[in-house]
């Protein structure tokens, strides 16, 4: 989510890349799809694994709910949470329309990992809301606000305050050089 950062501009400009999705470089990388996008539990193949002390099944809503220490695993990525409750479609046999991690949320993949009290998976909307002191980490980047909606089919992403201010910490690259000023020597 906190990839493909400019090498050159002030601060706003690097905060204002740290709430975009990946730059084009990064789209064509291989597995550094944006954190919460790529737990979208459609975007790999892979199978999904949910653990959980619970699991009820709402056959005429067709609602699966886990409760007590859930765990779900797609293959390098991992959410954790106190509750998930899974809405299926109601025309599609296996189609999942939206995912909803309540309590002590934690998503990770490798070195980017991010937590929050509540998250909603909207496979209609093709949205992720992480909310309730959403903190995003990439490696020693991180970037905090009360929500962070991920727009997945327009790879972009907004970080809002809430009652409090949004804040980035950006850390620049080893080899990155600072430029100079425009117009000097």
């Amino acid at each position: 989510m906190l990839t493909g950062m400019p090498a050159r501009g002030g601060r706003a400009e690097e905060a204002h890349a740290a709430t975009r999705g990946p730059s084009t470089a990064d789209q064509a990388e291989p597995g550094r799809n944006p954190l919460l996008g790529a737990l979208s539990f459609t975007s790999s193949r892979e199978p999904i694994t949910v653990t959980a002390d619970k699991l009820q099944f709402d056959y005429r809503e067709r609602v699966l709910t886990y409760e007590g220490g859930v765990v779900v695993t797609q293959g390098d990525m991992k959410l954790q949470s106190n509750t998930l409750t899974v809405a299926l479609d109601e025309h599609a046999e296996q189609r999942v329309k939206e995912v909803v991690a309540d309590g002590e949320v934690k998503m990770s993949q490798g070195e980017r990992w991010a937590t929050g009290g509540h998250v909603v998976f909207d496979q209609t909307q093709r949205t992720v809301v992480l909310s309730q002191s959403a903190v995003v980490h990439d490696g020693s980047n991180q970037v905090s606000g009360e929500r962070i909606v991920v727009y997945l089919d327009q790879q972009r992403s907004v970080v809002e305050g809430g009652s409090g201010r949004v804040q980035a910490v950006l850390i620049p690259s080893k080899g990155e050089t600072p430029h100079a000023a425009e117009g000097t020597p």
